[in-house]
């Protein structure tokens, strides 16, 4: 059986973390709060609500959050979608075409709300490629539970041990690891390798030109030894 992939979006197929961040810090400015770089970086990939429940220190279910989670859904479509284009890392969409080429199923699971994921990959000129769409809202739990990574396998009708799951987060990492499947890290997003490696990742590399030939090999390795000279 072919091998499925299962791709993060934002810092894995599109460098939308630095746009991502800006909107968050405005968003918190509005609502009269204040965040570090580095608060805001770790939000960065993870739902909206989970993000704002954080930043503004209100529980999850608080009004202002799912306020402020809609205010940064404007200001993203209005700041970074017009050049949503211009920001897929190079070789993504050759990557996508020759895994398709390949027969490989392929799928997204996301923290975005579906309307939001359809919106960036359709700018990006990505949505075609793949086959199911897995997003936040559409399971119970979101990353890094294993629900997710899970609702993608079951549409493509791939077992989990025939995943892979390639992100740039650590989420990513536990979610591939909790269902069962392969994690694959890039440091193309906000986490470096060696914390996608202490997360569980079975391999880390640095964009598509060494992501690619990896993904081609089946079946997929599920560990590496640490290295941790290697930041």
């Amino acid at each position: 059986m072919t091998t499925a992939i299962l791709f993060d979006v934002d810092g894995t197929l599109v460098d939308t973390p630095g746009g991502m961040t800006t909107v968050l810090r405005a968003v918190v400015t509005e609502h009269g709060r204040t965040a570090t770089d580095e608060q805001l970086r770790r939000t960065v990939g993870r739902s909206l609500a989970a993000s704002f429940a954080t930043l503004l220190a209100v529980p999850a279910d608080h009004p202002e959050v799912a306020r402020a989670a809609n205010r940064a859904r404007e200001l993203f479509t209005e700041t970074v979608i017009p050049t949503a284009a211009r920001l897929v890392f190079p070789g993504v969409a050759e990557l996508l075409a020759t895994l398709r080429d390949r027969g490989h199923p392929l799928g997204v699971v996301t923290s975005k709300v579906r309307p939001s994921a359809v919106e960036l990959l359709a700018a990006t000129g990505l949505l075609d490629a793949f086959d199911t769409l897995a997003c936040h809202g559409m399971t119970e739990r979101g990353k890094p539970h294993a629900d997710l990574a899970l609702l993608a396998a079951d549409a493509l009708g791939v077992p989990p041990a025939r995943c892979i799951v390639v992100g740039d987060a650590v989420d990513d990492v536990r979610m591939a690891n909790a269902a069962g499947m392969t994690a694959f890290g890039v440091t193309t997003g906000v986490a470096s390798r060696i914390e996608l490696l202490l997360a569980g990742a079975g391999a880390v590399f640095t964009g598509p030109a060494t992501l690619g030939p990896a993904l081609l090999l089946s079946p997929a390795p599920r560990s590496v030894t640490l290295d941790l000279s290697q930041r």
